[in-house]
This record gives C-alpha cells, sequence and structure tokens, in this order.
C-alpha cells in the first residue's frame, strides 16, 4: 500500500498542486490506516473492503480523537480510494457506503473592528527589527482573506501594483484574482523599500527572490512562523485576544457581508467552490442585528415627537 500512497501523494503535489501542509495531512491519515491494517493481519489492496473502515472507525473512536479529526481521517481515505479506482487498483471503493457525521460545524471566530485595529496599532507601534514585514503581513491577511499558505507561497509576479490586485494561488491550483486596499499596497511597498532587501540579502545568491515575505534568515516565511508572528505581536502588547492566521480570514469574510458585500462576492474572493463554504460566515454580531433592526423596523423606531398635556 505504501507504493500506491507515494504515488497518490505525487498526484496531489503535481497535479492537484496541493499545499505541502494539506499532503502532509494527507499522508499522515494514510500512513494510520495502513499501520492499522497491517497490525489487523494485513491484506491484499484489492481486497480492503467496508468491515475494515467500520473497524478502523471504531479503532478512532476508541482512541477518542473528536467527531471532526475522524471526519476528516475518512475524507483523506474517500480521495486516495476514489484516485484508486481510476488508476484500476481496486474494483470497490471500501468508502462507498460509509457515513460518518461530524458534530456540528461551530461559528468561525472573527475579530471585531476595534479588536483588529487594536492589533494593527500594536503593529504599527512595535519596534521588531522585521516590524515593517509584519505590518504588510497582517495589513494582507486582513485585506483579502487569503490563507496562510497563499500568503506564505506569493510572489511578486502575483501582484499588479498598478491595478490593485492579487493573482492567488489557491487549493488545487486553482486561481483567483482579489483586490487590495491602499493601506496593504502601501505597506507592502514600504516593507519592499526598506527591509525586503535586508532579509533577501541574508542569503548570497538567494533562491528566493521572487517570494514576497521573508524570514528573518531570509528564506520564504512558513505558516509556523507567521502564527509565532501574530502570536508574539498581541503577546508584547499585552491584547487579550486569541489570535491566529485563519481568523483574519474569518474576520476578512464577517466585515465584508456585514457591511453590505453579496454572498456570491465574498465566496469568489475566499476561493470557495461551494456556496454553502461560505454560508457559515453569514452570522452577525448581535449589535449589527440591532442596528439594522432599529434602522429598518417601522415599530422599532424611536417617536420624538409627543404631545403634551
Amino acid at each position: 500500500m505504501k507504493e500506491k500512497i507515494d504515488l497518490f501523494v505525487l498526484y496531489l503535489r503535481n497535479e492537484r498542486r496541493y499545499s505541502e501542509l494539506t499532503i502532509q495531512a494527507y499522508q499522515r491519515d494514510l500512513k494510520e490506516f495502513e499501520d492499522f491494517l497491517l497490525k489487523s493481519g494485513g491484506l491484499q489492496f484489492d481486497q480492503i473492503g467496508y468491515q475494515d473502515v467500520r473497524l478502523f472507525v471504531a479503532f478512532l473512536t476508541e482512541r477518542q480523537l473528536s467527531r471532526t479529526t475522524i471526519a476528516r481521517k475518512l475524507s483523506s481515505l474517500r480521495s486516495f480510494f476514489k484516485y484508486a479506482l481510476q488508476r484500476n487498483w481496486t474494483a470497490v471503493n471500501p468508502l462507498e457506503l460509509i457515513q460518518y457525521k461530524s458534530k456540528k460545524q461551530r461559528l468561525p471566530e472573527f475579530f471585531y473592528e476595534n479588536e483588529i485595529n487594536s492589533i494593527l496599532d500594536a503593529a504599527e507601534q512595535d519596534e521588531h527589527p522585521s516590524a515593517l514585514r509584519n505590518i504588510a503581513l497582517l495589513e494582507l491577511l486582513y485585506a483579502t482573506g487569503m490563507r496562510v499558505s497563499e500568503c506564505c507561497e506569493l510572489t511578486l509576479q502575483q501582484i499588479d501594483f498598478t491595478l490593485q490586485i492579487i493573482r492567488v494561488i489557491g487549493k488545487g491550483n486553482k486561481e483567483r484574482i482579489v483586490p487590495v486596499g491602499d493601506q496593504a499596497i502601501r505597506a507592502i511597498r514600504q516593507y519592499q523599500m526598506e527591509l525586503r532587501e535586508e532579509l533577501l540579502n541574508k542569503i548570497p545568491k538567494s533562491p528566493y527572490s521572487d517570494y514576497l515575505f521573508l524570514s528573518d534568515k531570509g528564506k520564504p516565511l512558513t505558516a509556523a512562523q507567521v502564527r509565532t508572528i501574530l502570536n508574539r505581536l498581541v503577546d508584547k502588547h499585552g491584547l487579550n485576544l486569541s489570535i491566529h492566521p485563519h481568523k483574519l480570514r474569518h474576520t476578512f469574510a464577517t466585515h465584508l457581508l456585514n457591511n453590505g458585500a453579496d454572498m456570491r462576492s465574498v465566496q469568489e474572493l475566499l476561493g470557495h467552490v461551494d456556496l454553502s463554504s461560505t454560508q457559515i460566515y453569514t452570522h452577525v454580531t448581535k449589535d449589527k442585528l440591532k442596528e439594522t433592526y432599529l434602522k429598518v423596523h417601522p415599530r422599532a423606531k424611536r417617536q420624538t415627537n409627543f404631545k403634551e398635556d
């Protein structure tokens, strides 16, 4: 089975152009299933069936993994066996009759406008040697809703500074065009002019000259480094906030919808294939709901003209 997993990984990397983080997740899930089969006595690949997958689900449940984690592992197996069918490695998909519902999806966490402003202000005041890079990174994540992997892999060639748009390469090598606001563009320009060249020169004849965001050692930023940068920022400035890159993506989508953007436009900007993935952002804050209610409901408006006795 290992050889088939390796071929599947090559397919994900070369044809689907998945990010390395996504590929590593697939590899872990498939290796775990392979180890389970080996410990259970081993099977010929074309003998793997429905019951084997059911036993694997029971094994994962006994380990007290969350339903979301188990659902993700089954998703990896579904993709793998779909590929196996296409390659004629097996005649039957053992996942075909498997149904497993994860727990009810939680609403995504997001920052209120005053919270994101406090984070941006902290970045502006920060005295870190790479503060200009960190400001540009934060502004861009919030301005575009890009995934952290998309941001780390962003090259200068993907940015049109004149039109203020970015050609984002997302999951499955799918491209989308995302506009960028003035503040993010200014932050990127300042980082380019005052810091990026210095970081690039950390490595003589650097092979990373196309990448926009470079680490303090001159290599492209990784997703883990971005998380460290954001956590250090809020901790250093005493902000009582939990932060991670995807929360900025949630904030981008929520703020757009709260301020009148239509669902289809937000779907396009986020790079969601299905509208259902975007609909989770239709939640709005209680303050926004109250504001809208008071504005439009005829019996909710305050009466200012009263007759005196």
